[in-house]
């Protein structure tokens, strides 16, 4: 394996522990707004949601709260800009990447599959395929940037761990 190939799995492996960690901390904030300090409880509770369940239930549940609006809010939009990449990101399917114009690339192909059919005059079916749906063409310093936006977003929800810490709702 080629050293740029090593330095963009290490970075992609890097934004894939990332967004786990900003997907638990999530679940930490979740739980204490529903008011336990027990991790596992809300980790139970959402452990099938997708990160856009658990976002509208995050939405849900501090409209209830009123607990720093504001920083949820921008929490909850910081995250919401992210998810489509990192659906992709997780559960793309990678090629091999390739260094151009000063920085190393790669093709991510999304695993929606299509499927279509031609039919006759006569409605008999004449063609079958199955189609991947779009390509996508990423750069390590795109990723980068990622982590990055993904690290400011790790700060803000530790900052509302912490100060939820010391708040009881009942």
């Amino acid at each position: 394996m080629k050293e740029f190939e090593k330095e963009f799995y290490a970075y992609l492996g890097l934004l894939s522990i990332k967004f786990a960690k900003m997907e638990y901390n999530l679940s930490i904030i979740l739980g204490k707004l529903l008011g336990t300090d027990e991790n596992l409880i809300a980790v139970t509770l959402i452990e099938k949601n997708t990160l856009s369940q658990n976002i509208e239930l995050l939405k849900k549940i501090n409209k209830i709260r009123n607990y720093q609006e504001s920083a949820m809010k921008n929490l909850i939009n910081e995250i919401g800009k992210i998810k489509s990449d990192r659906n992709l990101f997780i559960h793309g399917l990678w090629e091999l990447p390739y260094e151009s114009e000063n920085d190393i690339k790669i093709v991510c192909g999304e695993r929606n599959l299509k499927y279509d059919e031609h039919k006759d005059k006569e409605g008999n079916i004449i063609e079958q395929k199955w189609t991947s749906n779009k390509k996508h063409i990423f750069w390590l310093s795109y990723i980068k940037k990622q982590i990055r936006k993904i690290e400011d977003i790790l700060v803000s929800q530790n900052y509302l761990i912490n100060e939820l810490e010391t708040k009881t709702f009942f």
